[in-house]
């Protein structure tokens, strides 16, 4: 088998007969060590995701992605920050769905403590749903309301 001496560039270290397949110019023998770069990145940001949900510190988080996944520090806070990332994504996508749940949960368990006569559980949760549609701004804006009352000296009626 003899290859090209062409020095540099196309077809350089490749054989002048192209039946013959080497690493060069056949796909299927090179060697790749699993998924690219990108589905590595996109693993440990979701591994980090589902440490955030269960609890823990940055730095905690971190050191369990870099022991598990076998890479720095630094590049695990990276992960770590795309995993808040998609956090804040996913709470603004189910922010109203979250806050009608959460009324209807206030509700049922409002009937329930109504339904035990526990009144002040069933008090305490109509606060809250009031809260949480806004029934308490009025009070809040009336509260930051500035009266200023002044005086005028009277005059002497009798005087004209």
């Amino acid at each position: 088998m003899e290859f090209k001496r062409d020095g540099r560039g196309e077809g350089a270290g490749l054989p002048k007969d192209p039946t013959v397949k080497t690493v060069g110019n056949d796909e299927s023998k090179r060697y790749r060590k699993g998924p690219g770069n990108a589905a590595k990145m996109e693993e440990r940001a979701n591994a980090a995701y589902a440490y955030i949900l269960t609890g823990g510190t940055r730095r905690q988080i971190a050191e369990q992605i870099a022991a598990r996944f076998n890479c720095s520090v630094r590049t695990a806070h990276d992960d770590y920050s795309r995993a808040m990332e998609y956090l804040r994504e996913e709470q603004q996508g189910t922010r109203t769905e979250l806050l009608n749940h959460l009324q209807a949960l206030r509700l049922a368990g409002a009937r329930k403590a109504l339904a035990k006569g526990q009144l002040q559980t069933f008090a305490m949760l109509l606060k809250d749903m009031g809260s949480c549609i806004g029934e308490s701004e009025t009070e809040n804006t009336a509260a930051d309301v500035k009266l200023n009352i002044s005086i005028e000296p009277q005059q002497n009626q009798g005087e004209t």
